[in-house]
């Protein structure tokens, strides 16, 4: 009598499609000719609000002494942000509140966007950030013209509207949420505000640190949040 051999290997690996997703960003840093793809590092602030905003249930009403407004329902890039920084030697940990050596100008333009695959495998959030020629200052080794700044770019920072992480582990049923005053805007985060989310740094091997001539070049900074299905 033969023996039919069955190849678990397969069975296996099909067991296990769909049981595990994947959390990554990409970026991309666009200046002059150059464009610099790399991977970023997350903080303790965007793994809070994620699982914070999985765990939430309650409703939130805003109420105020005056006459009820419009309220609206905001989402974590309420007031997203992005900054660079001149720190080339510090590496990035999940600690981290903000840049090490911040120059704090904002970009001159935002754009949102929303991309998924047609098998439902990948969704990608990605946010253009564009700082024009002339917003920036020059910044190069030596520098001491008025303005200019003396170093390298070594460092990005994404700023997105999340929880405070102030909750003590094995909080039950959760309840964090809250009203952003003035416009009594809602969000189901607690102590909600700006903060860096997610820092791309050379000291990490993303990118080499670059000088960069802000005076006449633009800069244009493209994050991407995935989630993927592996």
């Amino acid at each position: 009598m033969s023996v039919i051999k069955i190849r678990t290997k397969g069975i296996k690996n099909l067991e296990e499609n769909y049981t595990k997703i994947k959390i990554s960003g990409i970026a991309k840093i666009i200046y002059n000719k150059n464009v610099i793809t790399c991977r970023n590092k997350f903080t303790r602030y965007l793994m809070s609000s994620i699982i914070v905003f999985i765990a939430n249930k309650e409703a939130l009403a805003c109420s105020t002494s005056a006459k009820y407004g419009a309220i609206y329902v905001s989402g974590m890039s309420h007031g997203v942000t992005a900054r660079i920084g001149i720190n080339t030697s510090t590496p990035s940990s999940p600690d981290m509140s903000d840049l090490v050596n911040k120059v704090d100008v904002a970009p001159d333009s935002i754009t949102r966007r929303l991309i998924k695959e047609p098998d439902y495998s990948l969704y990608i959030a990605e946010f253009v950030f564009t700082w024009n020629a002339g917003t920036l200052p020059d910044i190069y080794i030596g520098a001491t013209a008025e303005g200019d700044i003396d170093g390298k770019v070594g460092e990005f920072g994404v700023y997105l509207r999340t929880d405070s992480d102030d909750w003590s582990s094995g909080i039950l049923n959760p309840s964090r949420a809250e009203c952003i005053s003035p416009d009594f805007t809602t969000i189901p985060l607690k102590g909600a505000g700006v903060r860096l989310a997610s820092r791309i740094a050379s000291a990490d091997g993303a990118f080499d640190p670059f000088e960069f001539w802000g005076s006449i070049d633009p800069l244009t900074f493209k994050w991407r949040f995935q989630v993927a299905i592996v």
